[in-house]
C-alpha cells in the first residue's frame, strides 16, 4: 500500500532501507518518486542476506533525520515504526501487522537457538512502538493485534482495490490462481496438491525461498510467474476459475482484487480473510490446511456456484476514494 499513500500524498518523499533498482518492476512503479535508501544499500548482496541484516534494520530506520517535516507516516509489517521523530512531529504508523516472524502469527516453532536473539527483538519492537504518535491499522485483524502486542487503541482504514480492475471483463480460462509470496507459512504446496487431485491446470505467481520446491513437485499443469505488469494480472483474475487464499491473511487484498473482476475465492476462513469474502457468496471458506478441505471448497464453487455482482458489489466496498477520504480526514484531526 505504499504507492497508495503516495497518492494521497503525491509530493512527499519516501524513505525506504533498501530499494532494487536493477527491478524494472519496481522502478517504473515509484517513478518520478524521491527514494531515500539507508546504509543498507551500501552493503553488497544485500538482496540475499536479508536475515543476516535483520538487527539492522531498526537501526537503519534510527537514523534517517525527520527534523524538517511536521508530519511522518510510516507504512510497516516489521521496522518503519523505529524512526526517530521530534516531540513536535505527528507519526503516525499505518500498520497491516505487527511482525510476524516476532509473534509467531503464523503458528510455526521457533528454533530453540533463535529464541534469546527473538525475545530481544520482540522488546526492541514493543519499545519502538511507543515512538508512534497515531496508529492506523490496515483491518480489525491487524487492530486486534495492535491492542494486544502494542495496547494501543487504532482507527482501521482498510487498503483499497486498483480502480481499472472493476472494468476487467470476466472469462473462463479454466485455471486455479494463487498470488502468494513462496515461503511455508502461505501454503502453496495445497494448491498444487489440490490441483492435482482435481486435474485442474494451476497458475502461481510469486517469488520466495520455496519456490525451487514447488517447481519440484509440482506437475505439468503447474505454471510459476514472478514479476508481471498490472495488466497481465488483471488478465489473470479475470480468467481463473478462483483464486486460492490458502494461509491466514492480515487482511487479504488480493481476494478483494480477485473479486473486483467477477471472480470467486477459496480461502482459510481466519483472520483478514472474513473481512473479505462472503462465505457461499463470494467464495467458499475452509478451516483446516488440508488438501482435503481445499478440494472440498472447491468442489462446493462447482457444485453451488457463485455470485459474480456480488463479488464486485462487495469489492466496491473497498474503493481508492474512500481510502483516501479517511487517511486525510485523520491526518487532519
Amino acid at each position: 500500500m505504499l504507492l497508495g499513500l503516495s497518492s494521497v500524498f503525491p509530493e512527499a518523499p519516501i524513505f525506504t532501507t533498501v530499494f532494487d533498482s536493477n527491478n524494472l518492476f519496481l522502478k517504473k512503479k515509484f517513478e518520478g518518486k524521491k527514494v531515500t535508501t539507508s546504509f543498507l544499500q551500501n552493503i553488497p548482496a544485500w538482496r540475499y542476506l536479508y536475515k543476516a541484516l535483520l538487527p539492522l534494520y531498526p537501526i537503519a530506520f534510527e537514523q534517517f533525520d525527520f527534523s524538517g517535516y511536521d508530519l511522518v507516516i510510516s507504512q510497516t509489517t516489521r521496522f518503519a515504526k523505529s524512526i526517530i521523530t521530534k516531540p513536535e512531529t505527528r507519526h503516525i504508523c499505518y500498520c497491516h501487522t505487527p511482525p510476524r516472524f516476532l509473534w509467531n502469527f503464523s503458528g510455526s516453532e521457533t528454533p530453540r537457538i533463535l529464541k534469546p536473539f527473538l525475545s530481544y527483538l520482540r522488546t526492541l519492537d514493543q519499545i519502538t512502538a511507543k515512538r508512534v504518535d497515531t496508529w492506523i491499522s490496515g483491518s480489525e485483524n491487524a487492530r486486534e493485534r495492535v491492542q494486544k502486542i502494542y495496547h494501543q487503541p487504532s482507527t482501521v482504514i482498510h487498503p483499497f482495490v486498483r480502480p481499472e480492475l472493476f472494468y476487467q471483463k470476466s472469462f473462463d480460462g479454466g485455471y486455479l490462481l494463487v498470488l502468494a509470496r513462496l515461503n511455508k507459512y502461505k501454503r502453496v504446496d495445497l494448491a498444487i496438491k489440490a490441483a492435482e487431485e482435481l486435474n485442474l491446470p494451476l497458475k502461481i505467481v510469486g517469488s520466495g525461498p520455496l519456490k525451487d520446491d514447488l517447481m519440484k513437485m509440482a506437475g505439468k499443469k503447474v505454471e510459476f510467474f514472478e514479476h508481471i505488469s498490472d495488466e497481465t494480472l488483471g488478465l489473470m483474475l479475470a480468467g481463473c476459475k478462483a483464486l486460492l487464499v490458502l494461509a491466514e491473511e492480515d487482511f487479504g487484498l488480493s481476494s478483494l482484487e480477485d473479486q473486483a473482476v467477477g471472480k470467486p475465492v477459496i480461502a482459510y476462513g481466519f483472520g483478514g480473510t472474513l473481512e473479505t469474502v462472503i462465505d457461499k457468496q463470494t467464495g467458499f471458506l475452509f478451516y483446516e490446511q488440508t488438501v482435503e478441505a481445499v478440494t472440498g471448497a472447491l468442489q462446493k464453487l462447482e457444485r453451488f456456484g457463485y455470485n459474480e455482482d456480488m463479488c464486485r458489489s462487495n469489492a466496491q466496498r473497498f474503493g481508492e476514494k474512500e481510502f483516501i477520504s479517511k487517511f486525510k480526514n485523520l491526518v487532519t484531526i
